[in-house]
């Protein structure tokens, strides 16, 4: 049986935020086939050495009633295909509903195992050490603790559902209450993970798709295939909106969707802007509505809005600040 701690909070609620739109938009099915059968590890109660704790994060004034934080990366998806390319039913319903930036970036190691450990821990890549960019068990894992750690140390359930096994590095087992890989294609990951959802109602969920970012290096960013991925990758973002209103948590649950990288060609060093820009959603309670974000967004941003929005702090210092522009 997973531990559990006596939950506290750090921020109280000044006023009850304004609710997300409710609103369900039909998806004709998008499916893909899995690579992989399906693997899913529960994790084992969390051992880390004891860390002093730096002050807590700044209070987002008018905070709202988030009691849920559910981060969704697409791995590999450019803001521009989302905005100005093709119809993505449901990421502009949620773009509409809420706060938005399509210039936030990624850090300069523009690679999916790097970026998703900024992401979900705050710090780039000199002080979470994974550099690399494939599952190498012998390398070892995280070096610094990431949301997934502060929300167990306050007894808040947590699990994250992912297409490629090398985010294990991120999450090794006793930091996350469950991790599960279903498949390597979002359709198989989002099924499971909407099941989890309405089952288990997690304070904090990540899930990732890797359709975006395998169409892209087999044929190349913002081709066909790569439209078509991006497609996929919406209706399987359907599919996790719709089990947060299955599970009657869609008032109040902040919903953050972003990216780890872009890519142009068939590649994404890091070194163009189409490498390093990504999207960056978020609507829930209390977030402004169809509102463009004015300030610079960064990846390591949605680790420190995810904590703040729980009214948790980060376990170790963090270069990632709140994005309390969203909230109203």
């Amino acid at each position: 049986m997973r531990r559990r701690h006596s939950v506290y909070r750090l921020a109280t609620v000044s006023a009850l935020g304004l609710l997300l739109s409710s609103s369900v938009i039909r998806l004709p099915t998008e499916s893909a086939t899995a690579r992989a059968a399906p693997t899913v590890i529960t994790a084992t109660p969390l051992q880390r050495p004891s860390v002093p704790l730096p002050p807590r994060l700044p209070f987002i004034e008018h905070q709202p009633s988030v009691r849920h934080v559910v981060i969704i990366s697409e791995d590999g998806m450019r803001p521009d295909l989302i905005y100005g390319q093709q119809n993505m039913v449901w990421h502009e319903q949620l773009y509409r509903n809420g706060s938005f930036s399509w210039k936030a970036r990624t850090i300069r190691t523009a690679s999916t195992l790097p970026s998703h450990a900024s992401m979900l821990s705050g710090v780039d890549v000199d002080q979470h050490g994974l550099t690399w960019n494939t599952w190498l068990k012998t390398r070892g894992f995280i070096r610094v603790p990431t949301i997934f750690q502060a929300a167990e140390e306050n007894g808040m359930k947590t699990a994250a559902f992912v297409g490629k096994p090398k985010l294990r590095h991120i999450m090794p087992e006793g930091t996350v209450g469950t991790f599960a890989r279903p498949g390597y294609y979002c359709k198989k990951v989002s099924d499971e993970a909407a099941r989890y959802i309405e089952r288990e109602r997690p304070e904090l969920l990540f899930v990732h798709f890797s359709d975006p970012d395998e169409a892209g290096h087999s044929d190349g960013w913002m081709t066909a295939s790569y439209r078509k991925a991006a497609l996929a990758s919406d209706a399987c973002l359907g599919t996790i909106y719709r089990a947060l209103q299955q599970a009657n948590m869609i008032d109040e649950t902040l919903v953050i969707v972003s990216a780890d990288h872009g890519g142009h060609a068939r590649g994404h060093s890091g070194a163009l802007p189409s490498d390093r820009e990504i999207p960056w959603i978020a609507s829930g309670p209390g977030v402004r509505r169809g509102y463009h974000i004015r300030s610079a967004v960064s990846t390591m941003d949605t680790a420190a809005t995810a904590l703040a929005a729980l009214g948790l702090s980060p376990l170790t210092r963090i270069a990632g600040r709140p994005v309390s522009e969203i909230f109203q």
